[in-house]
């Protein structure tokens, strides 16, 4: 029986896909998590054998997550699930050790897809990202510039948040978080506040290609 994990803040979804891989001969969901400290306490005492990580949590992120799982557990599968854009994630996640990503529009029949490519020692992504990795065009984010982190918060500015919300959300100081903040503006050559509000909104949303490096 191959047992899988998921961390995925939002219960209903967690609870439904839960419910839909149970169903599945041959896995078990041996448990859930809404946020990174549940998630690591829980996969130390399951060991499970693919963990499904969304990338927004509860209180905390994903993409800690994975750093976590990979320094903790280097052998255990991870397929990302996430709202976001892949063209915008895949690559970064992938990079960083997991073995792939869906996005959660697809539904859980292409998750429950993912699972078992994962457990078979496969990459998953959807064609789209395939064709825009082999072609080495994975292009139209700023992640090729940002660190993870910095990334993340990013991200977290174009959802609306200001300093201080995301470092409640991260528990990291104001001052570590406008640091980061103060790295962003410079590595994308973005001027003033407003501007660098308006990028990452227009990011998030997918409107507009990454900011301009010159």
């Amino acid at each position: 029986m191959e047992r899988v994990y998921i961390v995925e803040d939002h219960p209903i979804y967690r609870e439904g896909l839960a419910a839909y891989v149970n169903e599945e001969p041959g896995l078990n969901v041996c448990g859930t998590a809404q946020d990174v400290p549940d998630a690591l306490a829980g996969i130390d005492s399951t060991r499970p054998h693919v963990a499904v990580v969304d990338l927004q949590l509860k209180t905390s992120s994903g993409f800690d997550l994975i750093q976590d799982i990979r320094y903790r557990w280097p052998d255990l599968r991870i397929l990302v699930l996430s709202m976001y854009d892949e063209i915008r994630y895949a690559d970064r996640v992938l990079r960083m050790g997991a073995r792939g990503y869906v996005m959660k529009d697809k539904g859980p029949e292409t998750v429950l897809k993912a699972i078992m490519a994962v457990l078979r020692g496969e990459i998953y992504a959807s064609d789209r990202v395939k064709d825009q990795l082999l072609l080495g065009k994975l292009e139209g984010s700023p992640t090729d510039v940002l660190t993870d982190r910095e990334i993340q918060v990013f991200q977290m500015l174009g959802e609306g948040n200001s300093v201080a919300d995301i470092a409640e959300k991260l528990n990291r100081s104001p001052k570590t978080v406008q640091n980061h903040v103060d790295h962003i503006r410079r590595k994308l050559n973005i001027k003033t506040r407003q501007e660098l509000y308006q990028k990452s909104k227009e990011w998030e949303m997918g409107q507009v290609g990454p900011p301009p490096l010159d």
